[in-house]
């Protein structure tokens, strides 16, 4: 029982032994089979061939046998006997075919009898005596025959009664011996053992080679999903060939390709997830400190029946609206990453809109010591969400202002037949190039110890590029350290065609 356990796991578990296994069997099956009907075929072949020459020579010596007697020249009847006998003998050739017996009917026993020298009476089946003597006709019978050296040989007996002129009844019998059939047979049963035993070597070998061949990839799939699942995301199978097996490779790296992709984008989101939770912590921590303290005073002097400061007002009005803009950009936020947001489009004059945004913060900009210059198209009609358009644009004027230094922010609106474009250009400290990408990132800031004057979230920038985006469109910045930076907006002027971000609008377009 415990041998076994081992072998039937093994069946259970290996394909390919498996496979050669039953390849095995079915060949033997079959293969054995086969040797069966064909040495039964040869076999019976050979005995009938035997038997219709036993039989042609048997008609034959009945022929001769009638008619002797009146041509014989033999003084008495045991001579005539004898001399019919070594006559019929002769014609076996040499070595002789067969013995002859020829002995008379049980109606006239006072007869003669003969045979050739190494068989007798005797070596006659008495069933085949009896056949012949009932039915008067021929008979023939496969049997051992027993010679007078006493040795014995698997042969062919048959008789048939024959009426010997001027004698009277008799029986004549040739006995065949089979043994040159018995080793033909023999023969042909070795060749049979043998060939069946190389075709079912040479199959069970071709079985394993084939589904060696066949099975190896399967395994090397199978260990590489067990790596896969234990977390090595690197692990591929060699692609050979272009059969089947090599596309399921292919197929498989495909989807490690795939999983890995899905697996490190997962972690990614998940640090970022980790990071803009530690950000909003952070914003959250420094509106909320500056409302408790101002609630504070508030309720302080409300205790002592002094009003409190104009000063402690508004910064309690200024943190409360701060608050509000970042929890309204923390949703707008959810809603990308949850991929509800719905554009609301619509025919919209960009030139207009983006004059019309600017006048409205030329006051703050004024506060800041700073110039807003509009130049380009006067009129320029684009499909568009026109609330997240001018999102956009004010987040990209209020940012440059605040980072211009005073010096004037450049506005250009360019319009194409296919796009169209806003750049947005301060003159102030700048921004390495090598920090473009991370300026669209949630929270970053090139300069931490910056305070922002302006309210800013850190989420704007953020948020504007996926609006573009959401519009088929792009937010990218050009900059260098101390020589300010451009933002530039492209937008097609259908929604249903993307624009191409690396093909800014020329002059000539504009």
């Amino acid at each position: 029982m415990s041998r076994g356990l081992p072998l039937a796991s093994f069946w259970r578990r290996s394909l390919q032994f498996r496979t050669v296994v039953i390849t095995v069997l079915v060949t033997v099956l079959v293969v054995g089979a086969s040797g069966v009907i064909l040495l039964q075929r040869i076999t019976d072949g050979l005995v009938d061939a035997e038997q219709r020459k036993a039989l042609a020579e048997l008609a034959a010596g009945r022929s001769i046998a009638r008619t002797f007697a009146a041509s014989s020249v033999e003084p008495d009847p045991q001579s005539t006997i004898d001399a019919l006998v070594a006559d019929l003998a002769s014609r076996a050739g040499k070595p002789p075919e067969y013995d002859i017996v020829l002995q008379p009917s049980p109606e006239a026993p006072d007869l003669p009898a003969q045979s050739t020298d190494l068989v007798s009476a005797q070596s006659l089946p008495p069933e085949l005596t009896q056949a012949v003597q009932q039915q008067r006709t021929t008979a023939w019978l496969r049997a051992d025959v027993q010679y007078a050296d006493g040795s014995s040989q698997p042969g062919l007996i048959v008789g048939a009664p024959v009426n010997i002129q001027g004698y009277g009844p008799y029986e004549l019998y040739y006995i065949f011996s089979l043994d040159d059939v018995t080793r033909t047979i023999s023969l042909v049963r070795s060749t049979v053992l043998v060939v069946g035993v190389m075709l079912v070597v040479a199959l069970g070998v071709l079985a394993l080679l084939l589904t060696r061949h066949l099975v190896r990839p399967v395994q090397q799939v199978s260990r590489a999903a067990a790596a896969l699942a234990t977390g090595d995301l690197s692990r591929r199978i060699e692609v050979r060939g272009e059969d089947d097996m090599a596309r399921l490779a292919e197929s498989f790296n495909t989807m490690a390709d795939s999983l890995q992709s899905q697996i490190e984008q997962l972690r990614r989101l998940s640090e970022m997830q980790r990071r803009f939770v530690a950000d909003v912590s952070h914003e959250l921590r420094t509106p909320l400190t500056t409302i408790r303290m101002a609630a504070e005073v508030v309720h302080d002097g409300t205790q002592s029946g002094v009003a409190p400061s104009e000063r402690t007002s508004e910064l309690l009005v200024a943190e409360v609206d701060r608050f509000d803009q970042l929890l309204n950009d923390l949703l707008e936020v959810s809603r990308y990453d949850a991929g509800e947001v719905v554009l609301a489009d619509e025919e919209v004059d960009l030139g207009f809109l983006v004059r019309e945004w600017v006048d409205s913060l030329r006051p703050v900009a004024a506060e800041h010591d700073c110039d807003l210059v509009v130049r380009g198209a006067d009129h320029c009609s684009v499909s568009c969400d026109a609330r997240r358009v001018s999102r956009i644009v004010r987040n990209l004027v209020v940012n440059a202002v605040e980072y211009g230094s005073g010096r004037p922010v450049e506005v250009e609106v360019r319009c194409g037949p296919g796009q169209v474009a806003v750049s947005v250009t301060d003159h102030g400290v700048g921004l390495d190039p090598r920090d473009a990408d991370r300026v669209f990132e949630r929270f970053w800031r090139a300069d931490p110890a910056r305070k922002r004057t302006l309210g800013g979230t850190g989420l704007g920038l953020a948020i504007s590029r996926e609006d573009a985006r959401l519009h088929g469109g792009d937010l990218t910045v050009m900059g260098a350290r101390g020589a300010g930076c451009t933002f530039t907006l492209v937008l097609p002027r259908r929604a249903e065609s993307p624009v191409d971000p690396d093909r800014p609008l020329s002059p000539a377009e504009a």
